[in-house]
C-alpha cells in the first residue's frame, strides 16, 4: 500500500541528506551569515557540537515573516527561478538547510533587521514551533542549536568523537576564514578559543590561524587569462607535508576540493616536489558563474567545470611561474624513459628447446623454510663484504661449488648493490632486502615493548617545534595522554606550535623538523586508532611511524655493511615469529629455489 508521507518524516528524510554530523549545521548556518553581509561571525560550541551550535552574526538579519519562512522547506532569498542556479553567486541557494536542521534538533532563533525597532525570537524543537514572540535584540541573527539529533537516536549514536568532530568543524572554518579574510571569525569550544581570526588580508588570515613560520614562507602567486584569474600563496617544496591537508583551493570564494585542480597544482610543481608528498597552497580561483556548476551534490561539496582543460593550464603555469620567480627550477617529470632494459630473452636458446616456461620467483618462503625457520643456524663465513654474486676470475680467484651444508645452515654469500644480501641454503639462494629486513626488526622491537607497557624513551636535547593549524591542535591536545603510552611527549606550545619532547629511543636520539611534521599527519590521521585500546601490531599508526624513522634510522638501501654485519642481520630477522614480510607487507626475503634456478638454465630439460 502506498501512503503519503507527513511533513515532519519527509523533513527527516531531507535532513538526512543535508545534515550528516555537527560540522553540517555549522556550514549551513555560517554560510547563510555569510551570504546575509556578515562582518563578524562567532561560533560557540559544546561537547563538539552535539550539546550545543551558537552562530552570531551581525549580518542584514531577518523581519518576522522572513524568520518564520526561513525554517520551511524550499523558502529560500538567494534564487527565485531555475535559471538562477547558472550563475549562483552565494554560499547557499537550496533553502532546505533550517528546515532540515529545526527537524533534528532544539533551536532557537533571535533576529533583527537594523531598520526594524523590535526583532524576532522563535524557538521550534522537532520542527514544531513552541514560541513566537516580537523581542528586543540586537541587530543581525543568531541561533542556537541544542542536542542534535536527540529524536533521531539511530542517527545520533553513529556520531564520532567529541575530538573527530570538533576537528571537522574546525577545519570548515579555517577554509571560510581563508576564504573571506575581510570576516572577521571566532571559534569556541567548551568556552576555549580556538580560532580567532580579525578581519584584514589572505596573508594575515594565514597568520592568524597557522602561525607566522607558514606565513613567512608563503610566496604570491597571480595569473590572469581572459576571465579566468588565479591568486593566492603557495610554499617551496622544502615545505610539502605527507598529507593534503594544507591544500587550501577556493572557487569563487567556495572552499571546494578538486582532482582537476589538485593535479594541475601538483604538475606544476613537478620534480621540485617529492613523490608522496603535498605541498601548502591557498588559491583563489575566479572563474564566469556561469562556467561553474555547484548545484550538484546536496552539501555542495563538488563543482563541475565547463573548461577543465583551461583552468588546469591556468593553475600549473601559474603554479610553475611563482616557484621560478622564488629562484626554483622546475624540470618536467619524465613519462618515458629514453633507454630501455635489455630483455633477456633476447639472448636466450629458442623456446622449442624447453618443455616448461620458467616459473616465476617464489615471493613468499616454501613451506620447508617457514616449518624450520627456528632451527635455521647461520654460517659464519667472510668479515668483509663482496661487490659482486660471484668473484672476478680476473682477480686471480674463481668460483668453487659451496659444500653441501646442512637443513639447518644458512650460509651468507655476500651483498650485491648495497641492498640485498645473499644466502645459500639447501633449497637454493636467499635473498634478503637488508632495509626491510631491519625495519621489520626495529618494527617488532616496538610492538613488543607497547605490549608489555614498557617503551624505552629518548628525551630530545633540543625539543622540536612545529608549526601547526587549529584542527590539528584540537587533535594533539586531546591525544598528549595516549601518545605517552607509545614514547611521544608533546607539549603545546603558544597559539600555533607543539613540542616533541620525547620519542621512542629505537628510533634514534634526534628527529628533524620535516620528520616531526609527518609525525604530526599521521597522529592527525589515526585519531581512532590511537583513542581506542587496539592490539598493537594491528594499528596501521604504528606501522606508518616505524616506516617514517626506518627511512632515516634503519640500515637502508645503498648503505654498505659487512658480511658479519649481515650475518647478524639475518640471524635477528629469523629470531621473529613472522620474519619473512616487513609492516606493509612487502618481503623481506625471497628464495630462488633449485627448481627455479635450474629452469632458468634449462637443465630441467630431458632429451
Amino acid at each position: 500500500m502506498i501512503i503519503e508521507l507527513d511533513t515532519l518524516t519527509i523533513n527527516k528524510i531531507a535532513a538526512g541528506e543535508v545534515i550528516e554530523r555537527p560540522a553540517s549545521v555549522v556550514k549551513e548556518l555560517v554560510e547563510n551569515s555569510i551570504d546575509a553581509g556578515s562582518t563578524q561571525i562567532k561560533v560557540a560550541l559544546q561537547e563538539g557540537g552535539k550539546k550545543l551550535i551558537e552562530i552570531t552574526d551581525d549580518g542584514s538579519g531577518m523581519n518576522h515573516t522572513d524568520a518564520l519562512l526561513s525554517i520551511k522547506r524550499h523558502t529560500t532569498s538567494k534564487i527565485a527561478k531555475a535559471e538562477d542556479l547558472f550563475s549562483i553567486a552565494s554560499l547557499g541557494f537550496r533553502g532546505e538547510a533550517l528546515a532540515s536542521i529545526v527537524s533534528v534538533a532544539q533551536v532557537e532563533i533571535f533576529t533583527k533587521r537594523e531598520d526594524d525597532e523590535l526583532g524576532t525570537h522563535i524557538q521550534v524543537e522537532g520542527g514544531k514551533i513552541l514560541l513566537d514572540k516580537n523581542i528586543s535584540v540586537a541587530n543581525g541573527t543568531k541561533i542556537t542549536v541544542r542536542n542534535l539529533f536527540y529524536n533521531v537516536p539511530v542517527r545520533r549514536k553513529f556520531l564520532k568523537s567529541e575530538t573527530t568532530e570538533m576537528n571537522h568543524i574546525t577545519e570548515y572554518i579555517t577554509k571560510l576564514a581563508l576564504a573571506f579574510p575581510e570576516i572577521s571569525f571566532s571559534l569556541v569550544h567548551n568556552n576555549r578559543s580556538v580560532i580567532t581570526a580579525p578581519k584584514g588580508d589572505l596573508l594575515s588570515q594565514i597568520n592568524s590561524i597557522f602561525g607566522k613560520n607558514i606565513a613567512k614562507a608563503c610566496i604570491p602567486i597571480s595569473r590572469t587569462e581572459d576571465e579566468y584569474t588565479v591568486t593566492g600563496f603557495i610554499t617551496k617544496p622544502e615545505f610539502s607535508r605527507k598529507s593534503r591537508d594544507y591544500l587550501y583551493v577556493f572557487v569563487l570564494n567556495r572552499p571546494i576540493v578538486n582532482k582537476v585542480i589538485t593535479d594541475a597544482i601538483l604538475r606544476g610543481y613537478s620534480t621540485a616536489l617529492p613523490h608522496n608528498r603535498s605541498p601548502i597552497v591557498f588559491l583563489n580561483i575566479t572563474i564566469p558563474k556561469n562556467e561553474v556548476d555547484v548545484n550538484v551534490h546536496p552539501t555542495k561539496k563538488e563543482v563541475r567545470f565547463s573548461k577543465e582543460a583551461k583552468l588546469f593550464s591556468l593553475v600549473e603555469i601559474a603554479v610553475k611561474e611563482s616557484l621560478e620567480k622564488s629562484g626554483l627550477e622546475i624540470f618536467e617529470r619524465v613519462s618515458e624513459t629514453k633507454y630501455k632494459p635489455t630483455i633477456l630473452d633476447k639472448h636466450s636458446s629458442p623456446k622449442t628447446v624447453s618443455k616448461t616456461q620458467p616459473k616465476q620467483i617464489q615471493s613468499s618462503p616454501s613451506p620447508s623454510l617457514v616449518q624450520d625457520k627456528v632451527g635455521y643456524k647461520v654460517v659464519k663465513t667472510r668479515e668483509k663484504s663482496i661487490d659482486h654474486f660471484l668473484p672476478s676470475t680476473q682477480r686471480g680467484t674463481s668460483y668453487q661449488k659451496p659444500e653441501h651444508t646442512p637443513k639447518s645452515m644458512i650460509k651468507i654469500l655476500g651483498i650485491i648493490k648495497d641492498t640485498y644480501i645473499i644466502a645459500e641454503t639447501n633449497e637454493g639462494l636467499l635473498l634478503c632486502d637488508q632495509h626491510a629486513a631491519h625495519e621489520k626488526i626495529n618494527y617488532s622491537k616496538y610492538v613488543d615493548q607497547i605490549e608489555r607497557k614498557k617503551i624505552n624513551v629518548q628525551s630530545l636535547l633540543a625539543p622540536v617545534s612545529v608549526s601547526i593549524k587549529p584542527s590539528e591542535l584540537e587533535v594533539i591536545n586531546d591525544l598528549k595522554i595516549k601518545l605517552k603510552e607509545y614514547g611521544f611527549e608533546l607539549e603545546i606550545f603558544g597559539k600555533n606550535e607543539i613540542l616533541i619532547r620525547t620519542i621512542p629511543s629505537i628510533m634514534g636520539v634526534a628527529i628533524s623538523y620535516d620528520l616531526a611534521k609527518d609525525l604530526i599527519d599521521i597522529f592527525k590521521e589515526n585519531i581512532d586508532q590511537i583513542s581506542k585500546q587496539t592490539k598493537p601490531e594491528d594499528l596501521d599508526f604504528i606501522k606508518d611511524i616505524v616506516s617514517i624513522f626506518a627511512c632515516r634510522r634503519s640500515i637502508k638501501a645503498g648503505d654498505k655493511i659487512s658480511v658479519s654485519e649481515a650475518e647478524s642481520l639475518i640471524e635477528n630477522l629469523l629470531k621473529l615469529e613472522e620474519p619473512y614480510t616487513c609492516p606493509h607487507g612487502r618481503p623481506t626475503m625471497v628464495i630462488l629455489n633449485q627448481q627455479y634456478i635450474e629452469e632458468i638454465f634449462q637443465r630441467d630439460y630431458k632429451s
